[in-house]
């Protein structure tokens, strides 16, 4: 069974990297939007992209024990097929040690050819012909922060951003699987029912619940919570979004 190991901080996972993303923005804290589509990274974005890859490998292997060392690429990252049918968010906090990568999630699209990984570990949740090719599944979401507060608020703005962008694609059903401890916590955040009952997954090396998220009443629950965030999101469609004002240590180490 997966276990977080307390010895690995959330400090130790997080990457830093060399990036211009704040080179416009100085001010801002953080800036959220999307760093790839299809495996693609978008131009520009490309330390960001791998940068998003070691987060996971951090965090899967390293701290949570979720996916095992033999998962992972040559180039010590988690990446797999999927990552080619996806479209990739991050969340990037402008602080004093430099650009961080605080938050990652994909949104993985059906398509006409492969079955999603939910319906693969779940057949008894799904029928024939119960999903279109815009069917989706969330994966691969990690909020992480030395402080709950601001790792909470890193989780809302993945959501959010996925949100507007299912909003503004047409994306249909939406599904993800997760750990049975997580459910409670999300419920929280965004509308969720269960589709099956927990199992073990080989794969994820732990006990797992599918479940299906509820599109139009998360999007009102976050944009309302978040004071119209979503809008936001949907009018920069996937450009990179600034929130937040950077604390002044960041600020001034800026300056020299």
């Amino acid at each position: 069974m997966s276990h977080i190991d307390r010895s690995v901080t959330n400090h130790d996972v997080i990457p830093v990297i060399g990036s211009a993303l704040f080179a416009e923005q100085p001010t801002a804290r953080m800036c959220i939007g999307i760093i790839a589509e299809n495996d693609v990274p978008r131009p520009g974005l490309e330390s960001e992209y791998r940068a998003h890859f070691e987060l996971r490998k951090n965090v899967y292997v390293d701290q949570t024990g979720q996916l095992d060392e033999s998962e992972i690429q040559p180039d010590g990252t988690d990446r797999d097929a999927d990552d080619a049918r996806s479209i990739t968010f991050a969340v990037f906090e402008n602080h004093i040690d430099g650009v961080r990568v605080v938050g990652v999630s994909r949104l993985i699209v059906r398509g006409d050819e492969l079955p999603l990984p939910v319906e693969e570990f779940c057949p008894d949740s799904f029928v024939d012909g119960d999903l279109s090719p815009r069917s989706v599944e969330v994966s691969r979401v990690i909020a992480r922060h030395e402080h709950a507060v601001m790792q909470e608020l890193v989780q809302w703005h993945l959501f959010a951003v996925m949100l507007a962008y299912e909003a503004n694609h047409g994306l249909e059903r939406t599904f993800a699987i997760i750990e049975p401890w997580l459910e409670r916590h999300l419920r929280g955040t965004i509308a969720i029912s269960r589709i099956g009952e927990p199992r073990y997954v080989e794969h994820y090396l732990d006990y797992n619940l599918p479940i299906e998220i509820d599109i139009p009443l998360s999007t009102e629950r976050v944009n309302d919570r978040q004071g119209g965030i979503i809008d936001q999101y949907r009018a920069d469609d996937g450009a990179m979004t600034y929130v937040g004002r950077a604390p002044k240590r960041a600020l001034s180490e800026q300056l020299r």
